[in-house]
């Protein structure tokens, strides 16, 4: 029996390697002004500097799917010198599955899944503030740590899965 035991426990954990499945909400986040270092949530990293920080602002929202969200990340801006992004890890095949708007209160701006290496991925295109909750997917080809950033301007990012 406690052979059994060990070998269903080392299957599961095997298992759990395999896929990098998880997901962050800023709604798991404290709301600040001000957030110039990196947070770790459930995986993902939220990057930001004394430079160029970010900002977690209380916000009630509901996605199409009907996920409702209390906060969002205001990344504030393009990415630099690793700030200003949320990076994670994928595994080939796998969704990863972004829910956010523009800052702007007028103008639609992307939102970029890339690669570590700054290839993007998938560009997913935000609706300004005053809208809904825009989702997009970006589909996973091969392992590796993965970011989302903005494209230009400011985006407010609400959470993140990866499936």
């Amino acid at each position: 029996m406690k052979k059994i035991c060990v070998a269903v426990t080392a299957l599961l954990a095997a298992g759990a390697l395999a896929f990098a499945e998880g997901s962050f909400t800023a709604n798991d986040l404290d709301p600040s002004d001000s957030v110039t270092e990196k947070i770790e949530v459930n995986g993902f990293t939220i990057n930001a500097s004394k430079e160029k920080e970010i900002r977690v602002t209380a916000k009630k929202k509901t996605a199409p799917d009907g996920t409702s969200f209390t906060r969002l990340v205001d990344l504030r801006g393009k990415p630099s010198a690793g700030a200003r992004t949320i990076t994670f890890s994928a595994k080939a095949g796998e969704t990863v599955v972004v829910y956010g708007n523009s800052a702007s209160k007028t103008d639609k701006r992307n939102a970029l899944v890339q690669t570590d290496k700054k290839k993007t991925v998938a560009s997913i295109k935000l609706e300004p503030q005053s809208g809904a909750v825009s989702m997009g997917e970006a589909k996973i080809t091969e392992d590796g740590t993965y970011q989302v950033v903005a494209e230009n301007g400011g985006i407010y990012i609400y959470g993140i899965i990866v499936k």
